[in-house]
């Protein structure tokens, strides 16, 4: 087998959407003959998934780095020090843990043999540690995968701390991108976005969707638990342009007109969300005692939530840049068997998988009265006894974990097999 190094500072037992794609590649790479030794930081007061740690091959070796966090500290320094990595940082919170790291991954990238590096974002300083290693290591070969967008990420464009931070970021990013050897982005227009910043990137990138892993959904029951309520859940973060608005709006909207009855609603909302915030829906909806909030729960009961419900919601934001990428989760959405309400930009990504594999119905995010006109439809579905659902399985199916991990092996080979 061939060593990679892979550099995800985001990894078990961390939770979280952002450890999925990582966890599930270093899962399937043994099977394409690929070793993957695994730089990733300590884990410190995170948000914490000990289940995903089952997913690692016992065989794998992880190198826990010094953490030196600036967000998860204790007393009287905390505040500052986490306001210092969320805002005044660059490229983010991690950068001392790839500045103080880098010369001892590069000793054991020596020491190791290892001829092949992977690196993964976010956070942006895992490419920084990989550009590094690149610099000072002629014979190595280096992939970078981003997971989402860096200077054109909607989100960043919506922070005044991201903005003033905007033209030293976009020079790493370029540094980034002409530096490694193959580019991997998870949508095809988040690809034509770093493309039309560095041309340079034609004939050595491509996409890698996300994707759901069969194996998760082995031993769950596909059976919806919610007696006489008409079950919608969502689940994920709510933070920025995603949030329940649109939604919540359309659902008001259908309540008014008295197509939909508020005493046969139950929303469950499934993540690691402030439960004021939860609150705040519940009051200004007059929803209280129809909004139920989990909190976040390890990976498989997530996913038996999707399964317990009657419908999913799916949303992703408004806003220039939002049609570039869709949430990981996604891919089990549109393996639960269940209905997915997709409130997302009509033109985007997003919207492209729920259309190709049928799994759901598209409604702009501007379009409040499509919002409420979809809900009725499926509540008035429910009612009769039985939501329409008839999935395309063979274009599910195309988006599973193993099947995205031998598309990153073959890459990963002609790497290997080209001359410098």
């Amino acid at each position: 087998m061939e060593k990679v190094l892979i550099i995800a500072n985001e990894f078990p037992p961390m939770g979280g959407a952002g450890v999925q794609r990582t966890t599930k590649f270093v899962k399937y790479l043994g099977d394409f003959d690929f070793e993957p030794v695994v730089v990733t930081k300590e884990h410190v007061a995170d948000l914490s998934d000990w289940s995903l740690l089952e997913d690692i091959p016992d065989n794998v070796e992880i190198k826990r780095l010094k953490p030196y966090d600036t967000v998860n500290r204790k007393g009287i320094l905390r505040l500052p020090m986490k306001f210092l990595g969320t805002r005044i940082m660059s490229p983010d919170s991690e950068y001392f843990w790839y500045l103080l790291n880098r010369d001892k991954v590069l000793d054991m990238v020596k020491e190791e043999g290892i001829k092949l590096v992977y690196s993964t974002s976010f956070p942006y300083s895992s490419h920084l540690l990989g550009l590094y290693l690149r610099r000072n290591l002629t014979d190595i070969k280096w992939v970078a995968d981003f997971r989402d967008e860096w200077t054109n990420n909607p989100y960043h464009r919506d922070s005044i701390y991201k903005r003033i931070k905007f033209k030293g970021e976009k020079r790493m990013e370029l540094q980034v991108t002409e530096g490694c050897d193959y580019f991997i982005t998870n949508t095809p227009l988040m690809l034509e976005n770093f493309v039309a910043d560095n041309s340079s990137l034609l004939g050595r990138s491509t996409f890698i969707p996300n994707g759901y892993d069969e194996e998760d959904f082995q031993g769950l029951k596909n059976e919806r638990d919610g007696g006489n309520k008409f079950v919608v859940t969502y689940t994920g973060s709510l933070y920025g342009r995603r949030n329940l608005d649109e939604f919540m709006d359309g659902l008001k909207l259908a309540i008014q007109k008295g197509e939909i009855e508020r005493k046969d609603l139950e929303i469950r909302i499934v993540g690691n969300i402030y439960d004021s915030v939860i609150d705040a829906y519940a009051a200004k909806y007059d929803l209280e005692g129809q909004i139920k909030s989990y909190g976040y729960l390890p990976h498989k009961e997530s996913i038996q939530m999707l399964f317990n419900s009657d419908i999913i919601l799916l949303v992703i934001g408004k806003g220039k840049g939002s049609r570039n990428f869709y949430t990981g989760k996604i891919f089990e959405y549109i393996r639960s068997d269940r209905p997915v309400l997709a409130i997302v930009p009509e033109d985007g990504v997003a919207a492209q998988v729920i259309r190709e594999t049928k799994t759901g119905t598209v409604v702009d995010p501007e379009d409040i009265s499509g919002v409420a006109e979809t809900l009725v439809e499926y509540y008035s579905q429910w009612k009769q006894g039985n939501i329409e659902h008839s999935p395309d399985w063979d274009n599910v199916r195309k988006y599973s974990r193993k099947s995205q991990t031998g598309k990153l092996a073959e890459i990963f080979l002609e790497q290997l097999q080209e001359k410098r």
